[in-house]
């Protein structure tokens, strides 16, 4: 009984190390999501859009060059007029990486030119 108990336990806790945050850093390109998930927009092409889009209030992403692509947010709040500056642009981000069904999120992100 004592080894089944134990066992739950592991479990229970297993599964909360899956949410948990990592100091990181990746450099990339920051995109506007909508835009960039719905038609692959990106560059300085679409540098003027993806201001105003961010400025609307759509999420700001990182195209990072590791391939994955990252949601990127403040401490708890939207990030996009701050990231708006820097559109289309290659940009470093800092902040703590939480990953959860195939989703990659930077939260408390600092944004680097």
């Amino acid at each position: 009984m004592k080894k089944f108990i134990f066992a739950l336990i592991l479990v229970a806790f297993q599964g909360s190390w899956l949410f948990a945050a990592e100091q990181v850093t990746v450099k990339g390109e920051l995109v506007d999501l909508v835009c960039y998930i719905d038609h692959a927009a990106r560059g300085e092409k679409h540098m003027k859009c993806g201001r105003t889009c961010l400025n609307a209030g759509l999420p700001p992403g990182l195209k990072g060059e590791d391939g994955k692509l990252y949601i990127i947010v403040g401490e708890h709040k939207p990030i996009g007029k701050e990231a708006a500056k820097y559109a289309d642009q290659k940009v470093t981000v800092k902040g703590k990486l939480v990953s959860a069904d195939g989703y990659h999120l930077i939260e408390d992100a600092e944004i680097i030119p």
